[in-house]
């Protein structure tokens, strides 16, 4: 894979490979938490959307200080600041201080650091292998972010199951000293401070070039709508585990891995083979396979088919989500790539609490497998919209 081929992308590769990691034990941990302590889909649907709620005000501002300050100094910041929080978080749950109150505390403002950190993390990818290697770059990440959904949920399920959710939480915490680290012998692009511009201009500026311009402005709404109709399911797996499976914690895990499996292998399949096809025709196929693997993982609700299209619903969604990344990357102007990434950062995470509230709210009333096809139904809908829209506009 030619992103290998330079030294600054390997250190980010591991580096992230260790954090996302112990995130997606935290995000394990966290659903199986709630839903033990309250029995209730909603709060959990509640608790997971305000990990995501602050990206919604505050990601417009990361992409505004992505481009105006060093980026090395911001990503160092808010790693070293996720790492404070995530270890007191896995200290409060270890000695049962935590609450439903303090829970949801700590993950909002855990929300507010990536709010800023997300838009700057994923500006420089350019910077580290150029735009040449960028797609090999951006379907790496997605290949490195997938397979921690194998390890993550696996070492989650077996620490909630052997020593408690507060170690998994715990374990997050410390994973972050891994790129603190990294950026001290990572090679920035050296910064040069742009010309003083206050910060809510900076942010209009912005908006108005993503109106300006029509592919990306269809891309970033599809984004959205990935994130409040697609993602949204994941929010919902705690619930199907130990309501329609009845299966524990490690059988939890595994339905987060299936679905980390085939997002490695969409998104090692994408970097082989990507650059020989129309990008927009990529987006609709992942998206296709996304949309019908989802529902009929919740029309015919046997665990063992359910992790089999889990399975095609990861390999679809990377197929998907790695080509609207790069694409994205690819065609925003290169003083406005913070400020991009930021509008990427608020659809992706800015928009889950609205898809974590509203799959909630519907299990709640009518079963979290109605909610989760539903949405799914939405989304291939919205692929169609996209392919239709997307064939007009030249590459």
């Amino acid at each position: 894979f030619p992103a290998f081929n330079h030294r600054n992308y390997r250190l980010f590769f591991w580096a992230q490979s260790i954090s996302w990691t112990g995130l997606w034990m935290q995000r394990v941990a966290l659903g199986f938490l709630i839903f033990q302590m309250t029995g209730s889909p909603l709060w959990v649907g509640i608790i997971d959307a305000m990990s995501t709620l602050p990206a919604m005000f505050l990601s417009f501002i990361g992409g505004a200080l992505a481009d105006r300050y060093s980026k090395r100094t911001i990503l160092r910041l808010t790693q070293f600041l996720q790492f404070v929080l995530g270890t007191s978080l896995g200290i409060l749950v270890i000695t049962d201080h935590a609450t439903l109150f303090s829970i949801g505390v700590m993950v909002l403002l855990l929300g507010v650091v990536n709010a800023i950190d997300n838009p700057t993390r994923i500006s420089i990818g350019i910077e580290l292998v150029g735009k040449k290697d960028l797609q090999s770059a951006t379907a790496i990440n997605m290949s490195v972010f997938n397979s921690a959904r194998i390890i993550g949920p696996v070492l989650a399920g077996w620490v909630i199951f052997s020593l408690g959710a507060g170690w998994a939480f715990l374990i997050n915490g410390i994973s972050f000293l891994a790129p603190v680290i990294a950026y001290q012998f990572i090679q920035f692009v050296p910064h040069v401070k742009p010309d003083h511009v206050d910060t809510w201009r900076s942010i209009k500026d912005g908006l108005a070039y993503v109106r300006s311009h029509r592919e990306l402005r269809l891309l970033l709404l599809y984004m959205g709508g990935i994130a409040v109709f697609g993602w949204s399911y994941m929010t919902m797996l705690p619930v199907l585990a130990g309501t329609v499976f009845h299966v524990d914690a490690a059988g939890l895990g595994y339905l987060f891995s299936a679905a980390g499996v085939g997002s490695v292998l969409g998104a090692l399949s994408v970097s082989a083979f990507g650059r020989f096809f129309n990008p927009h025709k990529l987006i609709f196929f992942g998206g296709t396979i996304f949309t019908f693997s989802l529902l009929l993982a919740v029309i015919h609700p046997v665990f063992t088919f359910a992790l089999v299209c889990l399975f095609f619903v990861g390999f679809g969604q990377a197929y998907q989500n790695s080509t609207i990344q790069t694409r994205i990357q690819q065609v925003a102007a290169d003083h406005m790539r913070g400020r991009i990434s930021s509008m990427q950062s608020f659809m992706t995470q800015g928009m889950q609490p609205f898809g974590s509230l509203q799959v909630g709210v519907i299990a709640s009333v009518l079963g979290p497998q109605v909610a989760i096809g539903s949405g799914a139904v939405i989304l291939f809908m919205g692929a169609i919209a996209l392919f239709s829209r997307l064939k007009h506009v030249k590459r």
